[in-house]
């Protein structure tokens, strides 16, 4: 009877932890959130019950199987999108989680409760320091549309004053118009609408499109 209470203990903790995990990437509306965390802790430390009790002298067998499979729920977790890349940041968390279940499967109570709390901390702490001091790591996508007489170069040149940063991807003439399609990462306290309503007074643009 106390095995299995002891088994029972140890998946209730791995779920709670992998939930813990999840729940930030479930309130920061990513496509891995609650309910895959917890599936992974709780897949992790069954594996981790289960190869317990088999002959195995090296853990890291017991963790192989688990960590390849996370690698695939990780590849589906990252996307792209125009000129960035996003989930790289859930793939990791669910690699974690995976780990957490491992080593509460492994009866590693304090390891375990310790990588879920730095995880955590590194989800919403340095989440919150990027977001204060550092430019934003996804670059804004920037299209310029210009009318056809205006000059594309000093467009260009004052567009890189207001961005302070950025380069330019592609230029388009379609006889009628002219687009210039550019990348910056700009400063997280200038907001979208600021940097938009600096381009489009530039003489010579008559709109901006801008995504991230």
């Amino acid at each position: 009877m106390l095995p299995t209470l002891v088994y029972a203990a140890q998946i209730a903790l791995a779920i709670l932890l992998g939930a813990a995990i999840g729940l930030e990437r479930e309130l920061s509306a990513q496509p891995a959130g609650l309910r895959t965390h917890m599936l992974v802790a709780l897949g992790a430390v069954v594996v981790s019950l289960a190869g317990a009790h088999a002959v195995v002298s090296n853990p890291a067998t017991l963790a192989a199987p688990v960590i390849t499979g996370v690698g695939f729920l990780g590849g589906g977790a990252i996307l792209r999108e125009g000129t960035g890349v996003r989930g790289l940041t859930t793939a990791a968390s669910l690699w974690v989680t995976a780990a957490v279940g491992i080593a509460v499967g492994l009866k590693q109570w304090l390891p375990g409760i310790a990588a879920t709390g730095l995880a955590i901390a590194v989800l919403l702490v340095v989440k919150k320091l990027e977001h204060d001091t550092l430019p934003h790591r996804r670059p804004l996508e920037i299209t310029l549309t210009l009318a056809c007489e205006a000059s594309i170069h000093d467009v260009e040149h004052r567009a890189k004053e207001v961005l302070h940063r950025g380069r330019v991807l592609r230029i388009n003439y379609t006889g009628t118009e002219q687009q210039i399609l550019m990348i910056a990462r700009p400063k997280h306290h200038h907001s979208l609408a600021e940097i938009s309503q600096n381009l489009r007074v530039l003489e010579g643009v008559n709109g901006v499109d801008m995504t991230r």
